[in-house]
């Protein structure tokens, strides 16, 4: 049996490929020709004996597969399936380094999409685990980025995330607050573990694409209702487990300011089948909790590259 750990698969992949076959799965997803399913958890509450496990599984031709990890304490344990097509174990996987790696792919589509031309202002609230790889993101889809304004309610995580990037190049700089960071930033991706919104709609720009990273379930808020409400669109990555897990959205819809039948599935946009038009009346939201297909599609680039090296190795030692 082969496992393919963290630490193999970092060294295989890179997040603009992980990215461009993200892209390809979604693309599928939005055609009919990919298919994934809505998370399932179980629960206990028992004090000590307390415990979390969830699930969710995807086809992206040529392969198959899914996802299953525990959750404790705010920590999770991974472990990853892929077969192929036809049904044939591949290999497993250790999962943090892909969920690390497809979540900002998630958010690229979504700026390839959605984001204004010519952005020059992004900001990042968080400095957890997320933080680092969607600044290289952000570096990566944003060509003519000037800074990025970093806030966490770490300082000092904000501040080694700060200096880890501007070592690396990339242009970002410290914000005293969450508002401050915001405010006339065209780009704004939020990855916290929030339950309360993180800033007000008074700083959120007409020209602002929210990336929502943080609100996975029903409990959580990173965007208030008062700013999806002025959103002229927003796009989830699979509506249907937004409604069930997406804290922003579930909370708006609560208090009237947002109703479901506007809800944009990013699968079809990036198929090609809706379109989301940037009036500059507005901010344009995008909601993600992460879905299987993203596991899945990452997790044939890794078997593929694994598969290649261990052809190249075998040659070698044969010539």
């Amino acid at each position: 049996m082969v496992h393919l750990d963290d630490d193999t698969l970092l060294a295989l992949l890179d997040l603009p490929s992980v990215t461009t076959c993200v892209d390809d799965a979604f693309r599928a997803w939005g055609s009919g020709q990919a298919a994934t399913t809505q998370r399932v958890r179980a629960t206990v509450e028992n004090g000590a004996e307390s415990g979390m496990a969830s699930a969710m599984a995807a086809v992206v031709p040529p392969f198959c597969g899914g996802k299953v990890y525990a959750t404790k304490d705010g920590v999770f344990s991974f472990i990853n399936v892929l077969f192929d097509i036809d049904g044939r174990l591949l290999c497993t996987l250790d999962g943090d380094a892909l969920t690390r790696l497809r979540t900002p792919a998630a958010s690229a589509l979504a700026i390839r999409h959605l984001a204004a031309d010519g952005v020059e202002v992004a900001a990042l609230v968080g400095a957890g685990r997320q933080a680092w790889y969607h600044l290289e993101m952000l570096r990566d889809e944003l060509p003519t980025l000037a800074s990025v304004r970093v806030h966490a309610r770490r300082p000092e995580a904000a501040a080694a995330l700060v200096h880890r990037a501007q070592e690396a190049g990339i242009p970002a700089f410290l914000a005293p607050t969450a508002a401050a960071a915001v405010d006339g930033a065209e780009v704004v991706v939020t990855a916290t573990p929030a339950t309360a919104p993180l800033f007000p709609a008074s700083v959120v720009g007409d020209r602002a694409l929210l990336c929502a990273v943080g609100s996975t379930k029903a409990g959580r808020c990173e965007i208030g209702p008062e700013v999806i409400e002025r959103c002229v669109a927003v796009v989830a990555d699979d509506v249907v487990g937004s409604m069930s897990e997406c804290g922003d959205l579930i909370q708006a819809a609560r208090q009237g300011r947002f109703d479901w039948v506007r809800a944009i599935e990013l699968n079809a946009v990036v198929a090609g089948r809706v379109a989301v038009t940037r009036a500059g009346n507005g901010p344009v939201l995008f909601e993600t909790q992460g879905v299987a297909l993203q596991d899945v599609a990452a997790a044939g680039l890794g078997w593929r590259r694994h598969q290649e090296q261990h052809a190249r190795h075998e040659q070698e030692e044969h010539a």
